[in-house]
C-alpha cells in the first residue's frame, strides 16, 4: 500500500510531454510557500470546504472519536489529535464538504490509473509518469515500487524532488528515473535550514552526483520567492554556481499564491506572501542565464 494525496492526469508542467503525476504523502521540508501543504505531513489531511457545508452536522454525528464539532455559531472545528482516520465524516457528508488527502492505494490501482493515458504518452514528446509530493523520496519503498512498475510497462519516468535526503537513498532510485525535476531553493545553507528545514550541503552533494552521473537527466528548478531569495545578486550568484557545477537546464519559477485556499480548508495559518511574481519579474535573470550558456525557461 502506498499513501497518495492525489493523481493528476494530463499534466503538462511536470516533465516532457503529457504526463500523469502521482503525489505521494510526506515531506522532509516545511517551505512556507508550499502550494501542496496537504502533502507535507505523513497522516491524512482533512480539508473542509465551508462553501459546500450546509451545517447539517452529519459529519459530527458520524465521528465516534469526537474529532469534529460545531460551536454555538455553527463554525466547524476539527481536532487532529482525536482523529482516528476512519474517514466516516468524509463518507457521510452529503455535500462533499469534507475530503481527506493522503489515502492508502494499492500499486496495481495506481498503475491502472496511470496506464489509462498510455496512448497520450506515446503520442506526445517524451510523455509518461511523474512522481511528486511533498518529497517522494520520503516514501522510498513506495517510490521504488511505482518506478519499477512504470519501467516494466515501458513508461518514461520523472521525479519532482527537493534533493533533501541521503545519497544512499538517491542511488537506490536513480537507475529507474529518466528525468529529475530538481528544486534548488537557496544558495546559503543556513538560511535554507532556518526557513525550510532543508539540508543545503546534502542537496548540493546530491545534485553534484546527478550531474556527474548523467547531466541530461537533470532539470533544475529555482522557485523565486519574495522575502526569501528574490534578490538580484543572489539569483545571479546561484545561476553562476549551477553553471559551474555543470547544470545545463534551469527553470525560473515565479512565486504564486494558488495554494492559499488549501491552507484555509485545512484550518492552518497561511504564511505565504501576498505578492505574486510574473514572467516579466524574472526576465532579467532568464537573460542572464542564457548569457551564461544555460538552457533557461521561465515557468515549469
Amino acid at each position: 500500500m502506498i499513501k497518495v494525496t492525489h493523481i493528476e492526469r494530463f499534466a503538462t508542467h511536470d516533465g516532457p510531454g503529457i504526463r500523469t503525476t502521482v503525489f505521494l504523502k510526506g515531506c522532509s521540508m516545511y517551505c512556507p510557500w508550499c502550494a501542496n501543504p496537504e502533502t507535507q505531513t505523513l497522516y491524512p489531511e482533512l480539508m473542509y470546504n465551508e462553501t459546500k457545508c450546509t451545517g447539517c452536522r452529519t459529519c459530527e454525528k458520524s465521528c465516534e472519536s469526537k474529532a469534529i464539532s460545531f460551536d454555538e455559531n455553527g463554525k466547524f472545528h476539527y481536532d487532529r489529535n482525536l482523529c482516528t482516520d476512519c474517514l466516516a465524516c468524509e463518507k457521510n457528508c452529503l455535500y462533499d464538504a469534507i475530503e481527506f488527502h493522503g489515502k492508502e492505494m494499492e500499486l496495481d490501482f495506481i498503475m491502472d490509473e496511470v496506464m489509462k493515458d498510455k496512448d497520450y504518452y506515446d503520442n506526445s514528446e517524451g510523455g509518461g509518469i511523474t512522481v511528486s509530493g511533498g518529497e517522494p523520496f520520503v516514501r522510498l519503498e513506495g517510490l521504488l515500487a511505482i518506478l519499477k512498475a512504470s519501467r516494466e510497462r515501458g513508461l518514461n519516468t520523472a521525479v519532482e524532488t527537493t534533493g533533501n535526503y541521503s545519497l544512499k537513498t538517491l542511488k537506490a532510485a536513480e537507475p529507474y528515473i529518466d528525468h529529475f525535476l530538481y528544486d534548488f531553493k537557496h544558495l546559503d545553507d543556513e538560511i535554507l535550514k532556518q526557513v525550510t528545514g532543508g539540508n543545503g550541503k546534502q542537496i548540493k552533494e546530491n545534485l553534484k552526483y546527478l550531474i556527474e552521473k548523467d547531466w541530461e537527466k537533470v532539470n533544475v528548478r529555482m522557485p523565486i520567492i519574495p522575502g526569501f531569495n528574490f534578490d538580484s545578486e543572489l539569483i545571479k550568484k546561484t545561476l553562476r554556481y549551477l553553471h559551474q557545477l555543470g547544470v545545463r537546464k534551469v527553470n525560473l519559477l515565479p512565486y504564486h499564491t494558488l495554494g492559499k485556499a488549501k491552507y484555509e480548508k485545512m484550518g492552518r495559518i497561511c504564511l505565504m506572501a501576498e505578492k505574486m511574481l510574473y514572467e516579466e519579474d524574472l526576465e532579467e535573470y532568464h537573460q542572464y542565464a542564457l548569457e551564461l550558456g544555460l538552457e533557461s525557461k521561465i515557468g515549469a
